[in-house]
């Protein structure tokens, strides 16, 4: 008889503790959902929203379905919001509640979430294709315009930057500004002992790039050549050329601007 009534006892905790589980998931699942929602009726106003557009946002293991029917002579612009799959082949949003949040508190932008020095590397705020989908060769700037208009609350459309708004990669630490195609700038801060591009496969572009510093001093590596770098000078790195950065013993990071343009870019 006491057993039985240990066994109950266990049985019932755990129906208990499976009903907290699922209410928790569910609360998560609506919080997520009323983000994404609130950035949808964001990008109904976005002038860049200029053609339709149908993705994916996966956050944890649960998919929504993003419609984007940009505006047009006869009718305003709508952005609807389902849970599941897009019901055709495209691309997706990969993260997680966490990562998610941060983007809606403003503490990280969803392409400083993507950002990586090597496809294979890990970033928060990834994206992936359903299968069969085939990108075009507008892929890129349909791309790049949803990770930056979609995920951009606000007209004018403002960036936060600054060391607190950074993610570790190449090296150092870096936020993105704005992608398209033959264009990328961002921020970087390198800390003491860092070292931005150490790795030999990240020291040429095959693209021009502009290094403008705002704060700070280092050391920089160009072709092989050492030199001082300090805050109110600006380096232009050609196409093909070698580059590294360094802060081996200050304690105020080393801070620039990042333009990288022309084809490739």
């Amino acid at each position: 008889m006491k057993l039985n009534q240990k066994i109950r006892k266990q049985m019932w905790s755990i129906t208990i503790l499976a009903f907290l589980c699922s209410t928790s998931m569910l609360a998560q699942e609506n919080e997520t959902q009323s983000i994404i929602e609130s950035y949808a009726k964001d990008y109904e106003k976005d002038v860049m929203l200029t053609k339709d557009v149908i993705f994916g946002v996966k956050v944890d293991d649960t998919f929504w379905s993003v419609d984007a029917k940009a505006k047009t002579n006869t009718s305003e612009a709508v952005v609807t919001v389902r849970k599941g799959k897009p019901e055709q082949p495209t691309f997706y949003f990969v993260s997680d509640t966490q990562t998610l949040l941060k983007i809606e508190k403003k503490e990280l932008n969803a392409l400083t979430g993507a950002a990586k020095a090597f496809s294979s590397d890990f970033a928060p705020f990834d994206v992936d294709t359903m299968e069969g989908f085939q990108p075009n060769e507008k892929f890129l700037s349909t791309l790049f315009s949803v990770y930056f208009h979609f995920w951009t609350k606000g007209l004018p459309e403002i960036i936060p930057f600054g060391l607190d708004y950074t993610r570790f990669t190449h090296g150092a630490q870096a936020s993105i500004f704005y992608y398209q195609p033959g264009f990328r700038s961002g921020y970087i801060a390198i800390k003491k002992g860092q070292h931005a591009n150490e790795d030999e496969k990240s020291q040429t572009n095959p693209f021009p790039t502009l290094f403008i510093v705002i704060g700070g001093e280092g050391t920089m590596i160009i072709n092989g050549l050492k030199s001082k770098l300090t805050a109110g000078n600006a380096i232009l790195i050609p196409a093909g050329v070698t580059h590294e950065f360094l802060n081996p013993d200050n304690e105020e990071p080393l801070e620039a601007i990042l333009l990288m343009f022309g084809d490739g870019a």
